[in-house]
């Protein structure tokens, strides 16, 4: 039997093991890491994830929402050229479809013999974003593997990531991705012309001791673990997020009080036991669209209204976007600077219920460097510096009508 059929027949044998157990893992509540990298987009993202899948020595499981990278897929196509077995699970209908350029990259890695699949299972989206190496790390980040969040330069999406050396964590997130694996629509033939690229490597900040993981997975475990997370805070509490529903449940008939938002409420309910909370949400066009009773734009001002009529220490914002970042698509918490959940679950209600969502609590050390860049796009956005550029340009839009009009009628006036 050649060497690619064995892979092939090893991997369906898994699949089949899944699915004789049950097809769900059981949710895990805690492994121990020997070492974390803590990386960010758009400063270290793409040398963290390149540097990872080099690292690789026999397999590499890599499960994307979306994937658009040809920097990851010609580093993907390199470990190929090396052995290495990679699998690749993608969601078989994101919202908007299947882009043509991720077709083409999935293609090429078939042909070159990459074992790629969409998913077709039962959960709404697979949003997941992580890769497992070896069985012994795993690579978790918030983004996509598309372009702009793992920019070749210094300008992208704003997102955290994390390396994570546990086997533990690995085995049982290699669990999580058999089972949805089990799903999974081969994509046959392929084949196609990958660019030769050389991305920069050893991205991030290396972490080295002993530190607490939890697998926070949804839909099995997103809930509890988040909320005992955000019960968890004594002194601060830094909610970054690409957006928040202002309530759950229907947008046109539901409010705060019919389906309120578990997450956002909690957090709210931090602030009110006299916990520091920082709330910062993306400010793109389609997130603060006024029209949209749930959207960042509405969520800011019903939070800040608690805060002001309750006396809280709790604050929202729109983070500003740059020259250096095109718009914050993270999902992250830091809890007294000592723990960061972060991963691909959004706030809204579909992800925890209804999608798969891979995030990690990781405690000690590396949540500090999460706070620290937390606190600086905090900064970026503070007072009116920190207005969004939509609202910018809405306000000198107004300055303008009104001093034309103010110029008519002083003309009119001197008549």
């Amino acid at each position: 039997m050649s060497t690619r059929a064995t892979k092939c027949l090893n991997i369906y044998l898994l699949i089949l093991l899944v699915i004789l157990s049950g097809a769900q893992p059981a949710v895990a509540e805690s492994f121990t890491a020997t070492e974390v990298i803590a990386f960010s987009s758009p400063e270290s993202a793409l040398p963290a994830v390149v540097s990872f899948i080099y690292a690789a020595n026999k397999s590499l499981y890599v499960n994307a929402y979306t994937f658009t990278s040809e920097h990851i897929a010609r580093a993907l196509l390199a470990e190929l050229e090396q052995g290495t077995r990679i699998v690749l699970l993608v969601d078989g209908a994101p919202a908007g479809g299947i882009p043509e350029e991720e077709l083409r990259l999935l293609r090429a890695l078939s042909g070159a013999g990459a074992e790629v699949f969409f998913y077709r299972g039962p959960l709404r989206f697979n949003h997941a974003k992580y890769i497992i190496a070896d069985n012994t790390s795993v690579l978790i980040t918030t983004e996509n593997f598309v372009g702009g969040s793992f920019p070749l330069g210094r300008k992208g999406n704003r997102g955290w990531g994390a390396v994570v050396y546990s086997a533990e964590l690995a085995g049982y997130l290699a669990e999580v991705f058999l089972s949805d694996l089990a799903y999974g629509e081969r994509l046959t033939g392929g084949g196609g012309y990958l660019p030769q690229v050389k991305p920069p490597r050893n991205g991030g900040e290396r972490y080295t001791g002993s530190f607490t993981v939890k697998p926070v997975v949804a839909p099995e475990n997103a809930i509890r673990a988040t909320l005992q997370l955000l019960r968890s805070a004594n002194r601060s509490l830094y909610i970054q997020q690409f957006y928040i529903y202002t309530y759950w449940g229907r947008a046109r008939e539901d409010s705060p009080e019919t389906a309120p938002n578990l997450f956002l409420e909690e957090a709210i309910n931090a602030a009110r036991r006299g916990v520091e909370v920082k709330i910062l949400l993306d400010s793109t066009w389609y997130n603060v669209r006024s029209d949209d009773p749930r959207s960042n734009l509405r969520t800011v001002s019903y939070v800040n209204e608690i805060a002001q009529k309750e006396k809280l220490p709790l604050e929202a914002r729109l983070a500003w976007r740059d020259e250096k970042i095109t718009k914050y698509h993270l999902k992250g918490v830091v809890v007294d600077g000592e723990a960061v959940l972060l991963g691909s679950m959004n706030w809204n209600e579909h992800s925890p219920k209804k999608n798969r969502e891979v995030s990690v609590i990781i405690y000690g050390a590396p949540a500090a460097y999460f706070e620290r860049l937390f606190l600086e796009d905090w900064k970026r956005s503070g007072g009116e510096e920190g207005a969004p550029p939509e609202l910018f340009a809405l306000m000198l839009i107004i300055a303008m009508l009104i001093l034309v009009m103010l110029k008519r009628r002083a003309r009119r006036l001197r008549c």
